[in-house]
């Protein structure tokens, strides 16, 4: 089996410390000090307290810079009460004033207070966070420089059966790990190697935006709702220095899909359609859509962007922007109500920073899933079994066939649109071996064999997309060599005239050299008995986000 292992980190301890109950008699009176002091909700008065040992000056004094940027991030409703302020007006003679409504003071706090709550974090904190990765992160300079992190859900199965249940229905994307692991695309790995952790897809807003909020899920647990990531998308297509290599790699990649349909672009086409894939990019909102009718009160009435849905093209330049490789799970095909194939999906694979250096990318994949036109991010949960240490994604799907490479090939600034993509000589310079993919791979990830019991077999996928040529079957290297042997062995199969003895010794000593051959065979590259990607336990950081290692 061949999977790709992520990072091991420690898990959220704010989220462990959120679910965990016991407190002593102490800590109670501290808690309400605490919140009779300042207001706040019970959740967030412990996470403070706990994160300052229970040291009530010290947590106080967090919680109020954190009041100061959740008063300053407070849309103009929250920070004047139920509504903007008005100018007031002198009365009309003869005019009745009516009286205002008198609110509640106690409704007023409430909507001041920070809160806390499970599928809402904290605002404070997020917006803390929020601002941690905006000050690391440079919209003008590609890549962004920003260190690695990988978030990681804490052991959830430590608590009942009913509210472990409910944990993961607000947080878990239940319909696409249904979906991708009867598929045979997500887990499979599991069953064949017992060693390799489940991977888990995070509940992820479907505004359009979800190829950058799964990005922002996976590696700092909240979504990318300042659209930053996309905001640096968008300027790396129109202006960044790598514009036009990667220009002529999603052309290559293209025309090749394009050739197997029988299309054949203009300048004028070409032109269009790459302006078509930075107008999807932009961060401008498509349309609007009012989350409850615009009857609620608040802010909850307000209207929530909408944006393009990005393409595979997208998920490249964002590898290029994190500095960073990506891996997709997704089916193949798209399938009707009855379980038929009737259009293929091409999100699924492997995408490098191949613009970048791999000295200057990270080593450890960012792991996505692709499933009904909607990204998630795909995370581990910590586990307490240290024989499961391993947090793995496959670089081949259950078929031992290598995932596509996507936009691999870049035919270079000499190259001829329209003559030299019907040069037979000069295309098959630029065809991609077996060998040539895994030497990228190796070069942008820490690859590492998992072996598996040879009479082990991985549930059977779903047969490969046309579209999904990339993949190629990994046994073919294995075969290979068996190929080459067998060539050899032909040619010293001669006996010229021995005798029975002889002959019988002949077939032994072949016998012998096959045995040989195939170990050999085995150790130099049978993806068929092996699981591939290993990525360094680099990890620690802040809160339930995992901050790992620059280094190879």
């Amino acid at each position: 089996m061949v999977s790709s292992v992520l990072p091991n980190p420690t898990s959220a301890e704010c989220w462990a410390a959120l679910l965990h109950d016991p407190m002593t008699l102490d800590m109670d009176a501290v808690l309400s000090d605490f919140v009779r002091s300042t207001g706040a909700e019970p959740g967030l008065a412990r996470d403070l307290l706990e994160g300052k040992n229970w040291d009530l000056t010290a947590a106080l004094s967090d919680y109020e810079q954190l009041r100061q940027v959740h008063t300053a991030n407070l849309p103009h409703v929250f920070n004047e009460g139920r509504g903007p302020k008005q100018p007031e007006r002198e009365p009309q003679p003869g005019h009745k004033v009516e009286r205002p409504c008198p609110q509640r003071q106690d409704d007023i706090a409430q909507e001041k207070r920070l809160s806390r709550g499970i599928s809402h974090a904290s605002s404070a904190i997020v917006s803390l966070a929020r601002s941690h990765v905006a000050s690391e992160c440079n919209n003008e300079q590609f890549p962004l420089e920003m260190p690695i992190y990988t978030f990681q859900l804490p052991d959830l199965s430590v608590y009942s059966e009913d509210f472990r249940s409910f944990i993961e229905r607000d947080l878990i994307e239940q319909a696409t790990m249904v979906a991708l692991e009867q598929a045979g695309r997500l887990n499979w790995w599991s069953t064949v190697c017992t060693s390799c952790k489940r991977l888990l897809p995070l509940a992820t807003t479907g505004d359009g935006n979800c190829l950058l909020h799964a990005a922002s899920l996976g590696m700092w647990g909240f979504h990318d709702r300042d659209l930053v990531l996309r905001k640096a998308l968008y300027t790396m297509m129109r202006t960044g220095a790598e514009r036009e290599a990667l220009k002529r790699r999603w052309r290559w990649q293209q025309t090749q899909q394009n050739k197997e349909s029988g299309l054949v672009y203009t300048e004028e086409e070409w032109e269009r359609e790459w302006t078509e894939l930075l107008k999807l990019a932009s961060s401008e909102p498509r349309t609007h859509f009012s989350k409850n009718g615009g009857t609620g009160g608040g802010v909850d009435n307000s209207e929530d962007p909408v944006y393009e849905s990005l393409e595979e093209f997208h998920v490249f330049v964002l590898a290029h922007i994190l500095r960073r490789p990506i891996v997709v799970v997704a089916d193949t095909m798209l399938r009707d109500s009855g379980g038929e194939a009737f259009a293929p999906i091409p999100f699924g694979g492997i995408y490098l920073p191949l613009e970048v250096p791999p000295n200057r990318c990270h080593c450890s994949p960012l792991v996505l899933a692709y499933d009904q036109a909607h990204f998630s991010a795909l995370v581990s949960m910590e586990q307490r079994d240290q024989q499961r240490e391993q947090a793995v994604i496959p670089l081949t799907d259950s078929e031992h066939k290598l995932l596509p490479l996507h936009f691999a090939v870049d035919p270079g600034k000499d190259w001829e649109w329209g003559k030299d993509d019907n040069d037979n000589a000069r295309l098959a310079h630029l065809i991609l071996s077996l060998e040539a993919k895994l030497n990228l791979l190796h070069s942008y990830m820490n690859v590492t064999w998992i072996r598996i019991p040879s009479e082990t077999r991985a549930p059977l996928a779903q047969p490969e997309s046309p579209t999904a040529s990339a993949g190629e079957d990994v046994q073919s290297l294995a075969d290979s060599l068996d190929s080459d042997r067998d060539s050899v062995c032909s040619n010293s199969n001669s006996n010229n005239g021995k005798n029975g003895k002889d002959k019988e010794k002949e077939k032994q000593r072949k016998e012998k050299d096959k045995t040989r051959a195939d170990s050999v065979a085995n150790k130099l590259g049978s993806f068929s008995k092996t699981l591939g990607i290993k990525l360094k336990k680099n990890m620690g950081g802040l809160g339930g986000l995992v901050h790992g290692k620059m280094g190879r």
